[in-house]
This record gives C-alpha cells, sequence and structure tokens, in this order.
C-alpha cells in the first residue's frame, strides 16, 4: 500500500478543537475511514515541572516537558504565537509532516502528569487514499518521530560537574540505557534545548551552567568549555526556553548522537540556598529508529 502524502500545512482556522476540563487526559477517538493529525496541545493551570504524553494508538509518541518556573512552554489557548502553541510551533524544526498522524484504528491520547484546569487539543480531520498505515510519517510506528528527552535532577549543593542523566521519560521511550549511552537502535538528532529552574525566595541555582558531551567532546562551547549558561538569576542564559520570543538555544546546525555514543549532561553550580533547585533539561530533535 502507498504511503500517504506528506501532511499540507492547515489554517487554524480549519482545525477542530476538543477539551477537557479539570482532568488529567483527553482523547481524540478513532474514526473508521479518518486519519487524525494532532496540531497543537494546550494546557490551563498546568503544575510547574509537568509533562504531557502524547499517545497514539499503544505507542507513546512523545513526552512534552511544562516549564520549572522560566521558561515559555506549554500555555493556555489564548496564548500563541502567530497563531500557535507550542508543538505547532516545534514542527517548525522538524517538519509539519512528523506531527502525531493516528490511522483509522487509532485513538489519540493526551495525559497530564497531574490534574490541570484544562486541556485543548487542536487537531485536523483528514480522508488521504491510505487511512490505516502505523508507518506513514508522523505515524504511530514511523521509523523517524519527533523526540523531546526530559532530564530532571536537583541540585543540593555547590560544585561543579554535577550529572543530569535523570531521565524523566515513560518506559521505553527515553533516549539513553542504563550506562547513559545511546540506545543500539537509536539516532537522535539535536535541534533545540531548554533548561530551566525555580529561581525565586530561597530555593534557586545561581551562575549555573550546562555541558553537553558526546563521548570526551564537549558540543557547543568546546573550545574555552565554559559551558553553557543557565543562570535565571544574574542576566539572561543561553537555554531559557521562549518560543514566542524566539529565544531558545539551537545549535548552528543539527547535531546528531549516534547509536552507542557515551552522552554526559552535566552542571556547574556556584551557589545554591535553601533545599536546592530541580533543574529540567530537555533535548528537543528527531529520534530514529535504526
Amino acid at each position: 500500500m502507498a504511503a500517504a502524502p506528506a501532511t499540507p500545512f492547515v489554517s487554524a482556522t480549519s482545525l477542530r478543537r476538543v477539551s477537557g476540563i479539570s482532568t488529567t487526559q483527553l482523547k481524540i477517538p478513532a474514526k473508521n475511514g479518518y486519519r487524525h493529525i494532532l496540531y497543537d496541545l494546550f494546557v490551563t493551570g498546568g503544575a510547574g515541572y509537568n509533562y504531557y504524553d502524547i499517545a497514539v494508538g499503544t505507542r507513546t509518541f512523545m513526552r512534552i516537558p511544562d516549564k520549572a518556573a522560566n521558561s515559555n512552554t506549554v500555555n493556555p489557548p489564548q496564548v500563541k504565537y502567530q497563531g500557535r502553541g507550542l508543538l505547532w510551533f516545534l514542527s517548525s524544526l522538524f517538519g509539519e509532516q512528523n506531527l502525531p498522524n493516528a490511522a483509522e484504528d487509532e485513538d489519540i491520547v493526551i495525559t497530564a502528569s497531574s490534574a490541570v484546569t484544562r486541556l485543548d487539543a487542536y487537531y485536523a480531520e483528514i480522508k488521504p487514499d491510505d487511512v490505516s498505515s502505523h508507518t506513514v510519517a508522523g505515524g504511530s510506528d514511523a521509523p523517524l518521530k519527533p523526540f523531546i528527552e526530559i532530564l530532571d535532577t536537583t541540585l543540593t549543593s555547590t560544585g561543579t560537574g554535577q550529572n543530569v542523566l535523570n531521565e524523566n521519560m515513560p518506559t521505553g521511550l527515553g533516549l539513553l540505557d542504563l550506562n547513559g549511552r545511546v540506545k543500539a537502535t537509536t539516532n537522535f538528532t539535536l535541534q533545540a534545548v531548554m533548561a530551566d529552574y525555580v529561581s525565586s525566595g530561597t530555593n534557586y541555582t545561581e551562575y549555573s551552567r550546562l555541558h553537553i558531551y558526546d563521548e570526551d567532546e564537549e558540543l557547543f562551547t568546546p573550545d574555552n568549555h565554559e559551558g553553557l549558561l543557565i543562570d535565571e538569576v544574574v542576566g539572561a542564559n543561553d537555554c531559557r526556553f521562549d518560543f514566542a520570543g524566539m529565544h531558545f538555544f539551537r545549535p548552528d546546525k543539527d547535531y546528531v548522537f549516534a547509536p552507542n555514543h557515551q552522552v554526559s549532561v552535566l552542571a556547574d553550580v556556584a551557589a545554591v540556598t535553601g533545599t536546592g533547585s530541580k533543574l529540567r533539561v530537555a533535548l528537543i530533535g528527531m529520534r530514529q529508529r535504526v
């Protein structure tokens, strides 16, 4: 059977919306003879460090992180940039044709890690020649998918080289094996980085920097090894994600982590007060099954 054609651009006015109030879950039900493409996700009243799992059929497609405190990620539906929310915006990096694309026998289910005031999903209902394949671009079994690796680590003391490789991912979906190596069946193309933590009251991390290594090579600041500034207390940083203001760290060109390569994500922390801060790092890009 021929693969479905690439998804055409859809205007915001032609999208359908489904909403859920005071809930942790929202479903776009399967419909015989049609495909559903999830374009956007909006959250009202989400808690810091929340995450939102998007499942297509029986597979978790991706996990979307909410902010810790300072980043601008998942917003209520009245907050858009050029008519788009976070998911649709990210498709400008990974390609609109790779948005979650459910076959006629697959639901799309969005699950929040804790209850929110409201969940809103914007989707297209289409009727292409192929409504049954799971391997089309954006399909639940597509070999190439958008991917966000979420790393959450509580930093409670000062020091350099603190490990941030604490995955907060669904079972089986994480990028790394138990030794911090890219899984043998995976290529990961990094397109953007987010880093965020609480920076108010007595619970903040000051003058902090982030180092990302592939094997023994530091990426993005290899000459002086100063790392990426992720501090919110003393000034603008490299990795605070704000898609509305086009403020986020993106490499000069996409960077590919190959299978079995050792990945290290390390933080330098000069000052911690109170009980420290939970640092949230998100590596955003495309994951390919090889």
